[in-house]
């Protein structure tokens, strides 16, 4: 077997040294010969060196099943939002109609001098995106009405003096 010389002074340490002539092929008894070092100190920086790999077989185990588990998030997110482009329609179509209503809606606001609570205001842009789903995708999809009707009673039961 041919094995690479190794110089010991080149090392910053005497582990360092030993630990190249491991990795180099060196045995034990070549190694104790060359560095004056015992068969312990040897069998200790093996030992070492053995644990040190099976930490990064470990991280590298563990890097592959998170990314793995991103893949698959990834994938799950990818059916989901095909769902919901067969259930309401292009994204890019349904928001451009949701900003054209609040648009609307805003501006009716501002001109009016309105003050409106924050529930009210959210309750009547989440109503704009709805109604956007409706028209851009499936009306029949009762959901779409069902939050419609939740938005504007969540408004309501507050103004009734029932907070949610």
């Amino acid at each position: 077997m041919n094995i690479p010389k190794i110089i010991p002074s080149k090392y910053k340490t005497k582990a360092e040294a030993v630990l190249a002539m491991l990795n180099a092929g060196y045995t034990p008894k070549q190694i104790r010969e060359r560095m004056s070092v015992s068969y312990s100190y040897i069998h200790t920086l093996k030992t070492k060196m053995a644990h040190k790999a099976e930490e990064a077989k470990a991280e590298a185990t563990a890097k592959v099943k998170a990314e793995a588990a991103a893949e698959a998030k990834a994938n799950e997110v990818d059916k989901v939002l095909d769902t919901r482009a067969d259930q309401y329609g292009s994204f890019m179509q349904s928001a451009d109609i949701a900003i054209k209503i609040k648009s609307v809606m805003h501006n009716a606001v501002a001109r009016n001098d309105l003050h409106l609570y924050p529930d009210q205001l959210l309750a009547l842009d989440m109503i704009a995106v709805k109604i956007s789903r409706i028209v851009n995708g499936n009306p029949a999809n009762r959901d779409s009405w069902l939050d419609i009707a939740g938005y504007a009673k969540l408004v309501a039961d507050r103004l009734g003096g029932v907070s949610r």
